[in-house]
């Protein structure tokens, strides 16, 4: 009787315990997204066209966590350093305020070492029409680097695998080729402006392990780039595609894309520019 006793005992304590821990893990979770440090960026209250000069009426502040904030976008308080400069490219209500937006911008003449921030690197990858997004890459965007490599299986009988991961994610992009600003050269025999839409290299802000992680991962297999909004900060994972998981992907696939035409189509319209 005293046995059944002392382990009905033991069992409630253990099972007061794991409660304990539980609650202490999710206490201490919550302090530490709390604590996340954040910032004010510049953010376009409205519509801002090519050649517009910026004016104070026409930004405003929104906070974001520092580590979404990158080398090219312009803090809020810093924003009286851009009031008067007129701009090289459409900005889009809502869009954050980019230093590449602007024609002449300052900070854009100092030195490339200069502009990376502490504890950060720059690393350059091959690209091309179809890994390079179709030329649509520009400094001061943000992508997602793809990586397909090809598995060994797991036997001699074991044929290999192809799978494609998600190496790195809303990652900055310094350059195109040495351009560290958009350029809006005239299409040939218009006067219609296009930006850069041939390069063969891109050169990223990483960090230092991201930076040994491409380059091991370009001599391994194939990467790949995709186009990102720059106020995309979602860090969601991606889990890797196989083709074990091929058709389990696709279903997935297929639920978040309606699930995001569903939010997009419940959005208001954007105020027309005036």
């Amino acid at each position: 009787m005293r046995t059944k006793l002392a382990l009905l005992a033991a069992v409630v304590l253990g099972f007061l315990a794991a409660i304990g821990v539980r609650h202490y893990v999710e206490q201490k979770k919550v302090e530490l997204e709390g604590t996340a440090r954040r910032a004010a960026i510049a953010i376009a209250r409205e519509g801002i066209n090519r050649g517009d000069i910026l004016r104070e009426h026409m930004i405003k502040p929104v906070e974001v966590e520092e580590v979404a904030i990158g080398a090219m976008h312009i803090l809020y308080d810093q924003r009286k350093a851009w009031i008067g400069t007129p701009l090289a490219r459409k900005v889009k209500a809502g869009d954050p305020l980019m230093k590449t937006d602007f024609i002449g911008a300052p900070d854009i003449e100092q030195t490339s070492a200069r502009r990376i921030e502490p504890g950060w690197r720059a690393i350059t990858l091959p690209a091309d029409q179809i890994s390079g997004v179709a030329g649509l890459i520009t400094p001061g965007a943000r992508v997602d680097i793809l990586g397909t490599f090809r598995e060994q299986g797991g036997g001699p009988n074991v044929a290999a695998t192809v799978v494609t991961k998600v190496i790195a994610r809303n990652v900055e992009v310094i350059a195109v080729d040495n351009r560290t600003e958009l350029t809006l050269a005239a299409r040939p025999g218009t006067r219609a402006p296009q930006g850069d839409r041939g390069y063969s290299s891109v050169t990223l802000h990483v960090t230092a392990l991201e930076a040994s992680l491409l380059t091991f991962a370009q001599g391994a297999g194939k990467l790949s780039f995709a186009l990102r909004r720059t106020d995309d900060i979602q860090a969601r994972a991606i889990p890797p595609v196989t083709q074990n998981e091929l058709d389990a992907i696709i279903a997935a696939a297929g639920q978040e894309r309606e699930r995001l035409l569903q939010q997009q189509s419940s959005k208001p319209p954007a105020p027309a520019a005036p």
